[in-house]
C-alpha cells in the first residue's frame, strides 16, 4: 500500500506542473471561446455566445479554409524536404569517424537556434540589398538577381520551407543516425555478397528497417509544421498578403492585431483539437516501436 501511494507522490509535482501549464490553459480558452471578448473594448469577457463562434468558424470563415489550405502545402512541403535531408545526411554522416562526428556537431547548430531568430536571421540574408544568401542566389540563378524573394507569393513559400527545413533536419537527422546504427550489419553484409549495389541495398534492406522510425518522423515533424508561428511571424509576417498566413499565423493575427480574443480562442481549440489527434496517434506509433 506505501508503494501504491509513494509512486503517485512522485509524479505529483509533474502532475502539478502539467495542469498549471496545460490543463488550466485549455479550460481558460475554452471558457473564452464560449464569449464575445474584444479587448479594444473590454478588459473581460462580455456576453455568453455559447457555440456561436464554432458555428462561424467552420461554416462562414473563408479566412480559416484559406489559412488552412496554407497550413496543408506548407506541411506537407516542409515534412518532406525536411526529412528527405536529414535522411541524407544521416547516410552521409552516420560513420564512427571524427570528421562524420565533428560535422555532425556543427550541422546541429541550427536546431540550437531559437525559432525566432531563424526567422530573423533569414529575413535578412534574403534581403536582396544587404542578404549575403540573396546575392548568392542571384549569383547562382540570374534571374533572381535583386529581386524581393520574400515579396514574392509563390517564393516565400519556398523560404519558408526551406528555412524551417534548415532548422529541424539536423534534430531528424541525429534520430535517423540512431535508426541506421541499430540496422544490423549482417544484413548489409549479405546484401553486398549477393552483388546488390548501394541504391538497391537502401531500398530493399535499409529502408524496410526504417519504416518504423520514419513513421514517427514523419507525424513528429507534421506536428510541428502544423503549429509553426516563429518563423511566420518574424520571416514574412503572412505575406506576402496572406500567402504565408498560416492557421497559427491566423490565430496570432486575430487575438493580437485585432483583439478579437473570443474567436481567437475558438481558433486555437480547434488548432489544438488538430494536434491532439496527431499526438495521439504519434504515442500508439511510438507504443508500437518500442514494443
Amino acid at each position: 500500500m506505501r508503494d501504491a501511494r509513494l509512486k503517485y507522490l512522485l509524479v505529483a509535482p509533474a502532475l502539478l506542473v502539467l495542469a498549471g501549464t496545460l490543463a488550466w490553459p485549455l479550460a481558460s480558452a475554452f471558457w473564452h471561446s464560449l464569449h464575445e471578448w474584444n479587448l479594444a473594448r473590454s478588459p473581460s469577457p462580455t456576453a455568453f455566445v455559447g457555440l456561436d463562434h464554432y458555428v462561424t468558424l467552420l461554416g462562414d470563415d473563408p479566412d480559416l479554409w484559406r489559412s488552412a489550405r496554407v497550413t496543408l502545402v506548407f506541411t506537407l512541403a516542409s515534412v518532406a524536404t525536411t526529412l528527405a535531408l536529414a535522411l541524407a545526411l544521416a547516410l552521409l554522416l552516420g560513420g564512427p569517424g571524427r570528421l562524420e562526428a565533428g560535422i555532425r556537431t556543427l550541422l546541429v547548430l541550427p536546431f540550437a537556434m531559437s525559432p525566432a531568430l531563424v526567422g530573423v536571421s533569414w529575413r535578412f540574408l534574403l534581403n536582396p540589398e544587404l542578404g549575403a544568401v540573396a546575392a548568392l542566389l542571384g549569383w547562382l540563378v540570374p534571374p533572381l538577381a535583386g529581386r524581393p524573394i520574400l515579396a514574392d507569393p509563390s517564393l516565400a513559400m519556398v523560404a519558408l520551407v526551406l528555412t524551417d527545413a534548415w532548422h529541424w533536419s539536423p534534430y531528424f537527422m541525429l534520430l535517423f543516425v540512431g535508426a541506421l546504427a541499430a540496422i544490423p550489419a549482417e544484413t548489409i553484409e549479405a546484401a553486398a555478397i549477393d552483388g546488390a549495389g548501394r541504391l538497391r541495398t537502401f531500398r530493399s534492406i535499409v529502408l524496410p528497417q526504417l519504416r518504423a522510425v520514419l513513421a514517427i518522423a514523419v507525424l513528429l515533424k507534421t506536428i510541428f509544421s502544423v503549429k509553426l508561428l516563429d518563423h511566420v511571424v518574424t520571416m514574412t509576417a503572412g505575406g506576402p498578403g496572406t500567402a504565408t498566413e498560416t492557421l497559427a499565423h491566423l490565430i496570432f493575427q486575430t487575438a493580437f492585431r485585432w483583439y478579437d480574443v473570443g474567436y481567437a480562442a475558438a481558433l486555437a481549440w480547434l488548432l489544438a483539437a488538430t494536434l491532439a489527434v496527431l499526438a495521439a496517434l504519434y504515442g500508439r506509433l511510438a507504443r508500437g516501436a518500442a514494443a
